[in-house]
């Protein structure tokens, strides 16, 4: 989390004492742009781990995108197992992936509504509950929304601050396969659990960066 803070301090340094200044020229920067790439993160679970790749086609009042990316995060837990009347330390590994198609609806030069479709995949491999071991994949759906501002500069790059994203789940499904083990019904409701317990992803300052091609003033 730390280095998290330290890149958006970063970006908002390399960019921010411009802002002000391309306030006025940001949705004309935007015209005149035919593609971008970028990168988003923040303080978000799934950016902060994914880090996607963002590919937009911009505009004066709409910009649509498309967000892919993939990443892991590891965590401990206590397991305690019932045969043995043990506990132990068990270290787990999370798999995230995503895809989204964003929208931004622009109102001004900077402010807009961003919302848009997700995707999101989050998958425990090898993960252990009273010795027994599963494989649990997790998968939903979700609607994004939220608020922000946006930067477009005359030399083509582009800073993007989303204020607040929130979320709600479409649809979700769970997939818990039996590795090893003696499975009971309380191993099987504790794994599918497991997954359950996320809920829908969402954030405050979350960042997108990168470059436009072919910028310039729009006719």
């Amino acid at each position: 989390m730390r280095k998290i803070f330290c890149f958006l301090a970063f970006l908002i340094y390399f960019f921010g004492f411009s802002a002000l200044a391309q306030e006025g020229g940001s949705a004309t920067n935007r015209l005149g742009q035919t593609l971008r790439i970028g990168q988003k993160t923040g303080i978000h679970l799934m950016y902060s781990t994914a880090t996607p790749f963002v590919l937009e086609i911009p505009g004066e009042v709409w910009a649509m995108g498309f967000a892919s990316g993939s990443g892991k995060y590891d965590y401990s837990y206590s397991d305690y197992n019932s045969s043995t009347a043990s506990t132990s330390t068990k270290s787990q590994s999370i798999n995230f992936s995503l895809s989204e198609l964003n929208f931004r609806f622009y109102i001004g030069n900077s402010f807009n509504i961003p919302f848009g479709y997700a995707n999101y995949k989050i998958s425990y491999p090898d993960w252990v509950y009273s010795g027994v071991t599963y494989d649990i994949d997790y998968s939903i759906t979700q609607l994004n929304y939220g608020l922000g501002n946006e930067w477009t500069y005359d030399w083509g790059g582009y800073l993007g601050i989303d204020w607040y994203q929130g979320g709600t789940i479409l649809s979700e499904e769970i997939s818990v396969k039996h590795k090893s083990g003696t499975e009971t019904s309380t191993t099987l409701a504790k794994a599918k659990e497991t997954s359950t317990e996320i809920k829908p992803f969402s954030g405050t300052f979350i960042v997108t960066f990168g470059f436009g091609f072919g910028w310039g003033e729009g006719e």
